[in-house]
C-alpha cells in the first residue's frame, strides 16, 4: 500500500514551462499503478478542490483513481473533544470558562467555512499549543505567585489571544 497525503503537491501548475519533476513523479506513479494494479493499493489524499485540480493535471490520473471518498470536516463539538484530549495527554486542562470559548472558536470557524483552511483537526492542536504558549507568558508574569494549577491550566483569555494570532483575519 502506498499512501500519499497532500498528493496535489506532486504537481505545481504555477511553474513556467510546467513542472518537470512533478510530471516525472506522476508518470512513475501511473506506471506503478498500472504495472502492479493487482498487488498495490495507492491512496491519494488531500483537500477536494486541490485534488480535483491535481487529477486534471494528467489524463491518466482520473481514470486510474476513480474511487473517491470524502471525509467531512470535524464538527465544532468534535473539535472541542479533540482539543480536550490533546490537553489531557499533555497533562494540561482547560479552565471551566475556557470550554465555551473553545465551542465559540470552533463554531465560528466551521460556520464561516474556514475550518479546512485552518487545518481541520490540526487546528484543534495548533490552537491548544498556541494557547499554552500564551498561558506560559501570562504565568511567567505572575512570578513566584504562580501556582502549579496556573502552570497547567489554559484560560479563556489564553484561547482568545491564541486564536487572534492564528486566525486568517
Amino acid at each position: 500500500m502506498l499512501f500519499i497525503d497532500e498528493a496535489y503537491a506532486l504537481y505545481n501548475e504555477g511553474y513556467s514551462g510546467g513542472d518537470a519533476f512533478g510530471s516525472e513523479a506522476i508518470a512513475a506513479l501511473l506506471k506503478r499503478a498500472e504495472d502492479d494494479r493487482d498487488r498495490l493499493v495507492i491512496v491519494l489524499a488531500g483537500y477536494t478542490a486541490d485534488m480535483d485540480r491535481f487529477l486534471r493535471s494528467n489524463p491518466g490520473l482520473a481514470s486510474r483513481f476513480g474511487v473517491r471518498i470524502s471525509f467531512p470536516s470535524y464538527s465544532p463539538e468534535e473539535l472541542t473533544s479533540i482539543a480536550e484530549v490533546i490537553a489531557q495527554q499533555a497533562g494540561d486542562s482547560f479552565d471551566p470558562d475556557a470550554r465555551p470559548v473553545l465551542d465559540q472558536i470552533f463554531g465560528t470557524a466551521c460556520e464561516q467555512g474556514e475550518i479546512d483552511e485552518l487545518g481541520n483537526g490540526r487546528f484543534a492542536r495548533s490552537l491548544f499549543e498556541r494557547a499554552c504558549a500564551v498561558r506560559d507568558v501570562r504565568v511567567a508574569h505572575l512570578g513566584e505567585t504562580a501556582s502549579p494549577e496556573d502552570l497547567t491550566t489554559v484560560a479563556a483569555a489564553d484561547l482568545l489571544a491564541a486564536y487572534g494570532e492564528i486566525s486568517p483575519e
